[in-house]
């Protein structure tokens, strides 16, 4: 009986054991399969850091899991980075990119369109485009995008306050999602004021080149028909060419020299200069003009002010410039004032006059090659002095600035930095 009993025990453990083993082959023939495939579908991937079939499969299998979990948290973390990265570039772009889903909802835009459009300031994402664009013409090319209509070579608009030029361009960014319309937004504004200064200097040029020039062909076609024959005509003729070639000397010397200040060419001699001497010298130059139309000249230094290092010759260039400027628009009998002080680590030097004083909207621009503006302030010249004064200031690491004081008259003034101690 106990014989009975022992072999039916150790045959029930006998076939537990080829079960145990049957079923760990048919287990790891599975994961060789399962392997088998993978690798046929995913031939970039490496060979496995642990071998997964061991005399332990399933601790292998738990490994293997383990290490592709941490493969995965990895690819996110680079993957957030990089979408960190491009969402910083796309925010820094200086064209301004709006994003539009297909059903008009504003769904991105960066930094730029944000400081362009007036709608973009406040929560724009989730709203629709046209509550952000506040435009028609942007709307209405937005809107053919949506439609499906072919893409337009672009559109140039108005916005903003004050107004600035933009040059929008609308096109569809094909997406895995969904298509999203994307409209772009270039500020073109300063380009467009550069090619005005630049048509308004070839204008300017031509026309102040062209006025002498006719009066030359002139002078001399009369002197040619017979005039030389007259000693006291002649000599008056040739007085007028003389004078004609002399504003043209000073035209193309005054525009060689713009050049150079503009280019940086200039090399400038500093020295510690008392700016007060500098500018009673100057001053003293210009009395007789003065005198001649009863006008006062003169100089207000504040106390203990302080050498300044620059070139005396051009600082001197740019106080006569100033100076002669005042004189053009200041009517008999009035005074012109040159004040000079120190404040905030700079001299400033400020050259007031009582003429007419300047209008608001022309503050900004003159200092513009060849800018004449208000007929009350355009009196004679090439109009490249101003110019002049504020790039050669600038050489010296300064800066130039126009007043119009409510009180009348007109203040132009330029500040250079001091010496530190």
């Amino acid at each position: 009986m106990l014989t009975l009993f022992l072999a039916t025990a150790l045959a029930f453990v006998t076939g537990a054991l080829v079960a145990l083993f049957w079923q760990r082959h048919r287990f790891g023939a599975e994961l060789r399969r399962m392997l088998a495939q993978l690798r046929r579908e995913h031939p970039t991937i490496g060979p496995l850091q642990r071998p997964l079939l061991d005399a332990r499969s399933l601790d292998a299998f738990r490994f293997l899991l383990d290490d592709a979990l941490r493969f995965l948290e990895r690819e996110l973390e680079q993957a957030s980075a990089r979408q960190s990265q491009l969402a910083a570039l796309f925010d820094h772009l200086s064209d301004g990119v709006v994003l539009v889903d297909p059903d008009g909802q504003v769904v991105s835009l960066n930094r730029a369109a944000r400081e362009l459009l007036p709608g973009g300031r406040s929560e724009a994402l989730g709203r629709p485009y046209a509550e952000v664009l506040r435009d028609y013409e942007l709307n209405e090319l937005v809107a053919r995008a949506l439609a499906g209509a072919a893409p337009t070579t672009g559109r140039f608009v108005e916005l903003g306050r004050p107004r600035r030029s933009i040059q929008a361009q609308v096109s569809v960014l094909q997406g895995a999602d969904r298509p999203l319309v994307t409209l772009v937004l270039r500020d073109i504004t300063e380009l467009r004021r550069t090619e005005t200064i630049r048509r308004d200097f070839v204008a300017n040029v031509s026309h102040d080149l062209r006025t002498p020039l006719a009066a030359l062909q002139a002078l001399v076609e009369t002197l040619l028909d017979g005039a030389l024959a007259d000693p006291a005509v002649a000599e008056d003729f040739l007085r007028r060419i003389a004078v004609e070639v002399e504003h043209m000397t000073r035209l193309v010397n005054q525009l060689l020299e713009l050049t150079k200040a503009e280019s940086g060419q200039l090399q400038l001699a500093r020295v510690p200069t008392d700016l007060a001497e500098l500018a009673r010298a100057t001053l003293r130059r210009f009395e007789p003009r003065a005198a001649s139309k009863g006008i006062a000249l003169t100089v207000q230094v504040a106390p203990e002010l302080p050498p300044v290092a620059c070139d005396p010759e051009r600082i001197g260039q740019v106080l006569a410039n100033l100076l002669d400027n005042a004189l053009k628009f200041t009517p008999a009998g009035g005074q012109i004032t040159v004040e000079i002080a120190a404040a905030s680590g700079e001299a400033i030097v400020r050259v007031r006059d009582t003429g007419p004083g300047i209008p608001a909207d022309e503050l900004d621009r003159v200092f513009e090659r060849f800018f004449k503006g208000d007929r009350a302030r355009s009196g004679g010249g090439s109009g490249l002095g101003l110019a002049i004064v504020k790039h050669l200031v600038q050489l010296h690491g300064g800066r130039v600035w126009a007043e119009s004081p409510p009180g009348g008259g007109a203040i132009v003034g330029f500040a250079l930095p001091l010496e530190r101690r």
